[in-house]
């Protein structure tokens, strides 16, 4: 134990902890701590034990410290502590650095989500570690903005490869408790035992008599703080009774010591601690405003009431402030906010402390804090943009105006996770806009509808919103509200007369004279109609026209299209609406939608057979959504990676994708997850031979009509092996109607392939099988094409048309090679030799990179091969630029390879990324 040790009495455990982290660090095995405990408990003092020992060896060490005036004001802490290393920034890549100059307010850009900017951090970190050790300390992270707590909440677990510690105060049971897994050590400090509690007395207040010491350590309860001020001379004017909460007998203890100073210097401390967050200059300009003099400072100081932090005076505890605070009279806290408003530079400071100045109404102010609200959202602050609205709206004297900033707040809460409180303030906006003007109504309208869509806020039905509609004078308001209710439709599956009317109101509107001449007016019906008339194929004109016009907040609508187009059986629209979707929120910064559309992409593209890029998006869906708390999203990428991997080849992976489903709870509730878990088992069993147990999870598949539309054709030989047809005709009659209904090429060659291996003879077969073929061979659907090659020159062989047979199979064996499903690759090789051919099977060994590299590794390496930069890739995929060359760097020694441009030919062309 070092020497200073033993300046903190009774700490030994907690110093242990601490100066092995920091060790660890200076070794380059970075990690975090977090430091809980009650107030006085001696939180900081551990922390500056630590900064003191951080001298030695140590490149960088950083300060932050909250305050409770400060929790409103976005990345107010990250900024105070990461501000030495900003010269760094320019070492990120491009979206990373300018996420953290949006975040900072040093120049506009798209603003950053919490994803982008924690990896931002993160990046930062790791360049200033490769200079040399970080040491990273942030005092009092309870009462730091919500922005910045995301940030280092997220750096926290990320750590470990880097020479970096990062270590928090908290006090105990404060919403940071909720984050306590994010921090790999957690440091629960509790009270002195009484054997240190007596040598701290014995340090500080020896001249107590034994029996006044015991009762100081008695009511102190092992609190280091309360045991020092309780020993003071006024402490025994001021106790409270012993079943007080310690913070509250610590506060009124203080507050007896300040009620003994002069009334001036009284005053002085409330300007200082309401105005905590500003500089010294600041405060001596305030400290005018209300009449006193500068040199107030300096008394404080000399009381011990303040302490000198760099450019800033902060109190010597924290509940020297909140007790001076919280018993200063409303008025006199008033006049002093009034006087920060007037010194304070910080636009966003002003406006809070004139806020907090203001009683009744002031629309003025609100416009301030109206003006703090759009900047912060601007900057990626969604939850301080909520707060800073709904005080707006608080101040506002005008209904419409007052609905209108319930709305924004209730919308930026919405963007920042808090669904609970958004729909609380649209409760409250509700009976204001109803008495407001049709913009605030419409306004009021589509924020309800997007809560809706995306929590439990029930908002108005569908036939709501075709009834507010048709009192929409403008033709493309009108025309959105009624997108919204198809919308409405689609995602509930209501009934069919609840769509019908939806549609007759939209046919109606599409042909009234108003809106007849706006085309853009037209698409939103177009796309309204293809949404409530389920398994109608969309027109591409008009998606393309929709997806040429949608902004990041059409989100649910291109979602909406992208599974019509897949439940139609037209994979490449569905496969364009979700890429759509991935490139819109990608350059919105949106990364939970995102990732919600890299999942959605990976459907139609397992389904289409383009193996590698399907789960090339499952995995990467499925790690972001693990980063960003999304477990819906994470249970439908591991499914569908299950169902890629399974074809591809690789059950035994495929396995544990399906296993993981069981750490994600709420995946079973939902039907989507369970039918595409269920097709995946079912591949599996078809895979080992388990035909009975292929048909079963056939059956569970129909949990979700659009799934089970297209599990059943998998299943077929299962269930002929099995002597168990009757499901599978049951899924064939459904299956040609909706062939029939949407005109699907790919379901039809599903149809053709099944009725030829239903079919009682060869040559009835053979006709299906053909015909299976040619449609396949008119569209992109690579796996299924083969599968009917495959069929039809097994059934060719068996009537001995040999010649024929292996010109089918040994195009099944190429199709299957390319698109990596290793099994069926086999399978078709086997059947070409039967036939005299000769295979030039590539998957019979273990070499395909698929098989060689993780799916980070695939994923860089076939950026990397198309010429993009570490960088760019580390933009691109939400990492960082050294994690993206550590990535190159194994994928290189597994391919064997030793420079970038060798990548493209290591890669097979299904492997390069487009």
């Amino acid at each position: 134990m070092p020497e200073r040790a033993s300046q903190l009495v009774g700490r030994d455990a907690e110093l242990l902890v601490l100066d092995g982290a920091l060790d660890h660090a200076r070794r380059g095995h970075g990690t975090a701590v977090l430091v809980d405990g009650d107030p006085g408990i001696g939180k900081s003092a551990l922390l500056e034990t630590v900064a003191a020992d951080a001298t030695a060896d140590v490149r960088f060490v950083l300060r932050a410290r909250g305050v409770r005036s400060g929790t409103e004001i976005p990345f107010g802490g990250l900024h105070e502590l990461l501000h030495p290393l900003l010269p760094f920034a320019a070492a990120l890549p491009d979206r990373q650095a300018s996420a953290l100059d949006v975040a900072f307010g040093r120049r506009d850009g798209p603003a950053p989500d919490r994803l982008l900017l924690g990896i931002a951090v993160l990046g930062l970190l790791e360049e200033a570690g490769s200079h040399g050790t970080v040491v990273a300390l942030v005092d009092d992270l309870h009462w730091t903005d919500r922005t910045s707590l995301e940030a280092l909440v997220f750096v926290a677990s990320r750590v470990r490869g880097l020479p970096v510690l990062l270590v928090a105060t908290t006090r105990s049971g404060t919403p940071v408790g909720d984050h306590e897994d994010a921090f790999p050590t957690v440091l629960h400090v509790g009270p002195l035992d009484d054997a240190a509690a007596d040598r701290l007395l014995t340090d500080v207040a020896d001249h107590l008599p034994t029996g006044e010491r015991a009762r100081v350590r008695r009511e102190s309860y092992g609190n280091p703080l309360a045991l020092l001020e309780f020993s003071a001379p006024v402490a025994g004017t001021a106790r409270g009774p012993l079943s007080e909460r310690m913070s509250a007998r610590l506060e009124r203890t203080f507050l007896a010591g300040v009620l003994l100073l002069p009334e001036t210097t009284q005053r002085a401390l409330l300007v200082a601690v309401a105005g905590e967050d500003a500089t010294a200059r600041e405060l001596e300009q305030a400290l005018v405003g209300v009449g006193l003099g500068a040199g107030e400072l300096a008394t404080l100081e000399r009381e011990g009431l303040l302490r000198r932090d760099g450019d800033r005076f902060v109190p010597r505890h924290p509940l020297v402030g909140s007790a001076h605070y919280d018993a200063a009279d409303p008025v006199r806290r008033r006049e002093v906010h009034h006087a920060l408003a007037l010194a304070v530079r910080s636009p966003s400071r002003r406006a809070i402390h004139r806020a907090e100045a203001t009683t009744g109404l002031d629309e003025a102010v609100a416009a301030e804090l109206d003006a703090v609200a759009s900047a912060a959202l601007r900057q990626g602050a969604p939850a301080e943009a909520a707060s800073a609205w709904r005080r707006a709206a608080d101040l506002s004297p005008d209904p419409t105006q007052q609905a209108n900033r319930l709305v924004e707040a209730a919308e930026a809460a919405r963007r920042a996770g808090a669904s609970g409180e958004a729909s609380a303030l649209l409760d409250r906006a509700k009976p204001l806009t109803d008495l407001s003007d049709g913009r605030a109504q419409h306004r009021f309208a589509r924020a309800e509808w997007m809560l809706s869509m995306t929590a439990d806020h029930r908002g108005r039905t569908a036939e709501e919103l075709v009834a507010f509609a048709t009192t929409r004078a403008d033709p493309t308001e009108r025309a959105e509200v009624l997108l919204w209710a198809a919308a409405k439709c689609y995602i509930h599956q209501e009934a069919d007369a609840v769509r019908a009317l939806v549609a007759a109101t939209v046919e109606d509107v599409d042909h009234a004279p108003v809106g007849r001449g706006d085309a853009d007016d037209a698409v939103l019906a177009e796309v309204a109609l293809a949404l409530v008339r389920p398994g109608q194929r969309l027109d591409e004109r008009t998606v393309d026209r929709f997806l040429a016009r949608a902004q990041a907040t059409d989100g649910v609508i291109v979602n909406c299209l992208a599974f019509a187009a897949e439940e139609s059986g037209d994979m490449a629209t569905s496969d364009r609406c979700w890429t759509a979707g991935v490139r819109l929120f990608h350059d919105a910064a949106r990364t939970s939608d995102e990732t919600t559309a890299l999942c959605g992409r990976a459907s139609p593209r397992v389904t289409a057979g383009h193996l590698t890029d399907g789960l090339a998006d499952a995995d990467r869906a499925e790690r972001l959504s693990r980063e960003l708390d999304l477990p819906v999203v994470a249970g439908m990428a591991l499914s569908e990676a299950a169902r890629a991997l399974v074809r591809a080849g690789d059950t035994a992976t495929a396995r544990t994708r399906l296993a993981a489903l069981d750490e994600i709870p709420v995946a079973g509730a939902f039907a989507r997850i369970v039918a595409t878990a269920a097709w995946a088992a079912a591949l599996i069993a078809v895979d080992e031979g388990r035909h009975e147990d292929a048909v079963a999870h056939q059956v569970r598949t129909r949990a979700n009509g659009a799934v089970a539309l297209w599990a059943g054709a998998d299943v077929v030989e299962s269930a002929v092996r099995a002597g168990d047809t009757d499901s599978v005709r049951a899924w064939l009659t459904d299956a040609a109607a909706a062939a029939a209904t949407t005109g699907s090429p790919h379901l039809a060659l599903l149809v053709e392939r099944t009725r030829g291996l239903l079919a009682p003879d060869d040559e009835t077969a053979l006709g299906h099988l053909a015909a299976a073929v040619d449609l396949g061979s008119a569209i992109d659907t690579p796996f299924d094409l083969a599968v009917a090659r495959l069929h039809l020159g097994e059934r060719l062989r068996r009537v001995r048309r040999i010649i024929d047979a292996r010109q089918h199979l040994s195009e099944a064996a190429r199709l299957f090679d390319r698109i990596g499903a290793r099994n069926w690759a086999a399978r078709a090789a086997s059947e070409l030799r039967a036939t005299g051919g000769q295979s030039t099977d590539r998957t019979s060994t273990d070499r395909a990179p698929a098989r060689l590299l993780t799916a980070q590794e695939l994923l860089v390496s076939r950026m990397a091969a198309t010429g993009r930069t570490n960088k760019e890739i580390a933009d691109e995929v939400y990492l960082s630029h050294r994690t993206v060359a550590a990535h190159l760097s194994r994928a290189f020694t597994k391919l064997g390879i030793s420079r970038r441009s060798q990548l493209a030919g290591a890669l097979r062309p299904s492997d390069r990324s487009d």
